[in-house]
């Protein structure tokens, strides 16, 4: 057992609680620097980043640990607020209305503010917290469908260019060179 200089506590070395406390501790910096580098300004980098807050050796295991701690600071950091429309919830869920639920006559359904990537994983972005920012359901429900629209057209004009590049080679290889110089 060594003691761990983050918690002051003990842990075994080389354990999954060791890496965990470590890397926290390192998204914990991450969220004070950009807190003091950018007092009352914008809380998370507008065009997202790809900067892992933790060593990028990071076991899967611990990656999901710390996004479940990073979920509720970064709702903490956000004021519990969308930060696209403005509508604040109070708490990270809150109970609403819905006219839809029961047969029409309407009934009540938990709604949960959504912790968005701006640069999504699958695209390099990262868990840095200057690339999530809290949003309510309708806009994360907006920007998602942004996103799928976006790569949907990205696909079909790449089989498009493929498909002439194929035509241009089939072309290519019907014609035949003259013999004669």
């Amino acid at each position: 057992m060594v003691r761990c200089p983050c918690c002051k506590r003990r842990h075994r070395n080389g354990s999954t609680a060791k890496r965990l406390c470590e890397d926290w501790h390192s998204v914990k910096t991450t969220l004070k620097e950009m807190r003091e580098s950018n007092p009352g300004g914008r809380k998370y980098f507008e065009v997202g980043t790809t900067l892992l807050p933790y060593r990028p050796d990071t076991p899967g295991l611990v990656r999901q640990l710390i996004w479940m701690r990073l979920k509720g600071a970064i709702a903490r950091r956000d004021a519990y607020t969308c930060q696209d429309c403005g509508e604040v919830f109070g708490r990270i869920r809150r109970k609403s209305f819905d006219r839809g639920l029961k047969a029409g006559r309407g009934g009540y359904r938990w709604e949960s503010l959504e912790v968005h990537h701006i640069i999504p994983r699958s695209r390099g972005g990262s868990d840095h917290p200057g690339n999530l920012k809290t949003l309510c359901p309708r806009c994360h429900r907006g920007h998602t469908s942004d996103l799928r629209n976006t790569s949907t057209e990205a696909r079909r004009r790449e089989r498009e260019v493929l498909s002439r590049m194929q035509r241009c080679e089939d072309d290519e290889s019907d014609w035949d060179a003259p013999t004669d110089y």
